[in-house]
């Protein structure tokens, strides 16, 4: 339900009842976070997030239900359109305007592709191909610079990011797989919501995806696949496995 963007049945006295939740995420990420998290937040807990790929500081956004109950964290983005609107809603954050580098990639910039429907805008040329001929309207090319995941799990470290009680990954279909042990292994996140960088995963094929490969090896396991993304906890904090959407 969108109630104030799109036609909705909801009455607006709606909006203001005791027990309504929200969620500012695609598919129900945000609860699933909330949920994972929700005797720290009881116990007033303020964490940190690293938010790769962030997009709008509203629309789709993982961590936005964060933000509001206190916690605070990084984000990153391509787009260098973005930094001033998420700054001025979350001053406590840090904006990071780079794109993510594709495993194997040492180039110091990147071509990203700018769609009118901002959350499909990409640096992979090959999906923002595929994306044209299904008739989504390209706005513009931009360079920009662009960093390894390791690189920024280092960076994240020296700004205070370290052990990170979230991490969300959203590259819109850029490979960064053999990247991940490494990155993982740095920041050491207490929750792990990545995009599957795979096409039809479900769960059947979860645990024997190129994903779960790359998480085990740096000791990380699926807990739960919703709407196209892959929850992992550290093994030792595993437990079920939950698909939403």
């Amino acid at each position: 339900m969108f109630p104030n963007w799109l036609q909705s049945n909801l009455p607006r006295e709606v909006l203001q009842e005791r027990h309504l939740k929200i969620s500012f995420s695609q598919n129900g990420e945000d609860d699933f976070i909330r949920s994972y998290f929700w005797d720290d937040i009881l116990n007033g807990y303020k964490g940190t997030y690293l938010d790769v790929g962030c997009f709008s500081e509203t629309l789709y956004s993982n961590t936005k239900l964060l933000s509001l109950i206190g916690w605070s964290g990084l984000a990153v983005d391509a787009n260098p359109d973005l930094k001033e609107s998420w700054l001025s809603a979350r001053p406590q954050d840090r904006f990071l305007n780079r794109c993510i580098a594709p495993s194997g990639c040492e180039s110091q910039g990147l071509e990203f592709f700018r769609f009118q429907d901002g959350a499909m805008s990409t640096a992979n040329p090959e999906r923002a191909e595929q994306l044209i001929q299904q008739g989504w309207a390209l706005v513009d090319r931009v360079q920009v610079e662009a960093i390894t995941l390791k690189a920024l799990a280092i960076l994240a470290t020296e700004l205070g990011i370290n052990r990170p009680d979230v991490v969300s990954i959203d590259l819109e279909m850029v490979d960064f797989l053999n990247d991940l042990p490494l990155f993982l292994q740095i920041l050491q996140p207490r929750l792990l919501c990545m995009e599957c960088v795979s096409q039809q995963i479900n769960l059947q094929t979860l645990f024997s995806s190129p994903e779960a490969k790359r998480l085990q090896e740096s000791g990380y396991e699926p807990i739960s696949l919703i709407g196209g993304n892959i929850f992992a906890v550290p093994m030792q904090s595993a437990t079920t496995v939950t698909v939403f959407g």
